[in-house]
């Protein structure tokens, strides 16, 4: 199976018909790990470190933790004791604990399984010869079950960034995804399953003082839960104020020869990274420093022939998988167990201004100086701002009022103050793919709810469940290149602390990242903190695009989205021979080589 070593699990219910489906996965053959219910029957089956997992028993119910765990857990034992055959206290246990993990309950015969609020850990499940199959993969549970994949969710997926802003759809057709903050209940006997919620995101309320304060706390404590790991520990260190702030954190926490952290210097005429990275080592002489020169440095877009990374869905981790695990690399070499990355957290203290929608029935005058600044920032016009300004239909209305006629654009100079920004229909997209898509527009505004009552927030939770998902995908690609990799930002505590915090105080276009800037102050040196300074990497990306022009071209020679009848192969390979196209203006073709590189993996 394509599981094999990768870490993953299966969990399957208490019942008879569940063996056969254990003896399917053939845990001996493949070298998997087996827990059992405390009826006797296979529980879950996978793959996982000792470190990795905890497990307690009372009686008829028992309990295990899958993931990024503190060393200690001996309050699990106490809590699964107090169950007493009912599984309402599973839904606390995420917040019992630091870390990103699973929940995985057996209680009286009832299975429960549970991922992390925001997605970063997800939950799928899907029906193996009449018996209910739960995972964390669903690219796994496709497999066990031949899933075929849906190519409408295919489809759907081509045109910028369509997908992203719609309710999420799985890409097999028998593979169920469970949502961020919901968890599965398999109930004893031959109920169907069913989605329970375990979590809301908090009220936005706190100013930014008391956020800063969480946030520090919250980030603190999720770095400790790595840097307890026995092992050598790297990190990313982009002199970024992301990385930075996790590196600062593990180094007070590590001694001498515990901690290794590096990054890409990049072009040094244009960007200053590499120059905030040094200042801020030069702080930890405990900590070894190394940086990848420009001959070790991919360019985007190499690496894409590399059809091995099999992952959940078509993400942007294929068009850079290269340049995005070449830190990576370099980091098992020198014998890394496990390395951090500052991913997200620019989806928890970085906006592009959709809040404006909210505040400005809440604070009129400070949301127009908002969107000033906005424009500013972004080169946003008047006419499209006011317009989406005036707009106040539903998600719902909003979604089935998106038309694959009307063209898109993926520049900055788009204004972000909508339910949905009309996508970008590449030209090179079959009438058979915009018809897929015009059906999944239509099914989609069935079944449209938004995930906060506020345009604002939805967009900010519809950004953070997105970029979970490629985050998982980039841990993925990371796996492959020798070290696990981990994101404390996105740990359920780490972006609940920051989700508390009143949008307007977190998010400012005259200031950068404020609240956790205020959250690493005393810890993150100084001149780092008041860092003013962002480069932006377009510049590489249209490099690797002239410079892989040729393995580009090759994707559309055996083409399998072509030969599923969505793209046109020909327009294609002619276009790729121009890199400086306007058909290819703002990455508009990224969506279509990602997809290509994950049907070549997955189909």
């Amino acid at each position: 199976m394509t599981s094999r070593g990768v870490p993953h699990f299966f969990a399957l219910p208490d019942r008879e018909d569940a063996g056969a489906v254990a003896r399917r996965l053939q845990p001996e053959a493949l070298g998997l790990r087996v827990l059992y219910h405390p009826s006797g029957r296979p529980w879950i089956i996978g793959r996982w470190a000792d470190e990795d997992i905890a497990v307690a028993r009372t009686g008829t119910d028992a309990v295990a933790l899958i993931g990024m765990l503190p060393k200690r857990t001996d309050e699990l034992a106490r809590r699964t004791g107090k169950l007493r055959g009912g599984t309402e206290g599973l839904k606390d246990l995420s917040a019992a604990f630091p870390g990103s993990f699973h929940v995985v309950g057996s209680v009286s015969g009832v299975l429960y399984v549970q991922g992390t609020a925001y997605g970063m850990r997800r939950v799928h499940h899907t029906v193996v010869d009449g018996c209910p199959v739960a995972g964390d993969r669903a690219v796994a549970l496709a497999d066990l079950v031949g899933a075929e994949i849906d190519l409408t969710a295919l489809a759907m997926r081509l045109p910028e960034p369509l997908a992203a802003q719609l309710p999420p759809r799985s890409m097999w057709r028998a593979v169920t995804d469970v949502p961020p903050g919901a968890g599965l209940i398999v109930p004893a006997g031959r109920a169907a399953p069913r989605h329970v919620r375990w979590h809301t995101p908090p009220a936005p309320v706190r100013p930014a003082a008391d956020g800063a304060a969480a946030v520090r706390e919250a980030l603190a404590a999720a770095v400790a839960v790595r840097t307890e790991r026995d092992g050598l520990l790297s990190a990313d260190l982009s002199g970024g104020l992301d990385s930075t702030t996790l590196c600062s954190f593990a180094a007070g926490q590590l001694g001498a020869g515990e901690l290794i952290v590096g990054g890409i210097p990049g072009d040094e005429t244009i960007s200053d990274d590499a120059h905030y990275a040094r200042l801020a080592a030069a702080h930890w002489p405990h900590v070894e420093h190394v940086e990848l020169t420009a001959e070790q440095t991919p360019l985007f877009y190499r690496g894409i022939l590399d059809d091995g990374c099999r992952t959940d869905i078509p993400a942007g981790v294929a068009m850079s998988r290269d340049r995005a695990t070449a830190v990576i690399s370099l980091m098992a070499r020198r014998g890394s167990r496990l390395h951090m990355t500052g991913h997200g957290g620019d989806h928890l203290f970085f906006q592009t201004g959709a809040y404006c929608h909210d505040l400005i029935a809440r604070r009129p005058l400070l949301a127009w100086q908002r969107i000033r600044g906005y424009r500013t920032l972004y080169g946003w016009r008047w006419r499209p701002v006011l317009r989406q300004l005036a707009d106040r239909r539903s998600y719902r209305r909003a979604v089935a009022g998106t038309d694959v006629n009307t063209p898109g654009d993926l520049g900055f100079c788009t204004p972000q103050l909508a339910w949905v920004i009309p996508p970008v229909v590449q030209p090179w997209l079959t009438a058979e793919c915009r018809e897929l898509v015009t059906a999944g527009l239509r099914e989609a505004a069935e079944r449209a709810e938004p995930y906060a009552p506020t345009l604002g927030r939805h967009r900010e939770l519809s950004a953070l469940y997105t970029g979970t998902q490629e985050c998982a995908a980039i841990a993925e690609a990371g796996r492959r290149a020798g070290v696990p990799v981990t994101m404390p930002y996105f740990d359920d505590a780490v972006v609940d602390a920051a989700l508390s915090v009143r949008p307007e105080d977190r998010a400012d276009p005259w200031q950068f990242k404020p609240v956790l800037k205020e959250a690493v102050r005393g810890v993150l040196p100084e001149e780092c903190r008041v860092r003013v300074t962002k480069f932006e990497g377009t510049v590489d990306a249209v490099a690797g695009l002239y410079r892989h022009r040729d393995e580009i071209r090759s994707l559309w020679e055996d083409s399998t989205l072509a030969k599923a009848g969505l793209v046109d192969a020909e327009s294609l390979s002619r276009l790729t021979g121009t890199p400086g196209t306007p058909a290819f203006k703002d990455g508009a073709v990224d969506s279509t080589i990602i997809c290509e590189a994950w049907l070549r993996a997955v189909a």
